[in-house]
């Protein structure tokens, strides 16, 4: 890696971005996406169900990355500038690749949503490879690790994202 600049190098493992407070998380919002997909378990929908099973409703896992976010705009402010995945942006940036592309996601999930909570967001880059060429052109592959946390710091979850960055040649 003795090509990386300098400022990438002192990105990896350390949290480049973070957003301490994102959307507050609404019931609402996970019925529309349950309606949307027809996802009908009880958990999401009914109250007294959710209690038995895990103390209040909770909002579907899936959506984790979503609550995860800031609105762009809003009267009066032009957002806070950070991107969803901005780490993935500065790297382009920072390597000079003006495209990028999502080889691979994981999601680990710890602990579930409920509405009220916001989310606190952690982008950390773990590993940037070697240039090398590719059927896309010259590029480099990078991992960014997302950690979730609740307002109380307890983690809600784990996302590891893997992106090819590259130019055409």
């Amino acid at each position: 890696m003795a090509d990386l600049p300098e400022l990438v190098k002192s990105w990896i493992g350390k949290a480049v971005v973070v957003v301490e407070r994102t959307v507050t998380v609404e019931k609402e919002s996970w019925l529309n996406f349950c309606a949307a997909i027809q996802d009908g378990n009880p958990l999401y929908w009914d109250e007294s169900f959710a209690q038995s099973h895990t103390d209040h409703t909770i909002a579907p896992f899936a959506m984790l990355p979503s609550w995860g976010s800031t609105h762009p705009w809003y009267p009066g402010k032009q957002g806070d500038g950070v991107r969803a995945m901005e780490l993935h942006f500065m790297l382009k940036e920072a390597l000079a690749y003006p495209n990028g592309i999502v080889t691979s996601v994981e999601m680990t999930y710890h602990e579930p949503v409920r509405a009220g909570d916001s989310v606190r967001v952690e982008q950390i880059l773990r590993n940037v490879s070697e240039e090398r060429a590719t059927r896309l052109g010259p590029g480099r592959d990078w991992t960014i690790e997302v950690v979730y946390r609740r307002q109380d710091q307890v983690l809600l979850g784990l996302e590891s994202m893997s992106f090819l960055g590259y130019r055409r040649s």
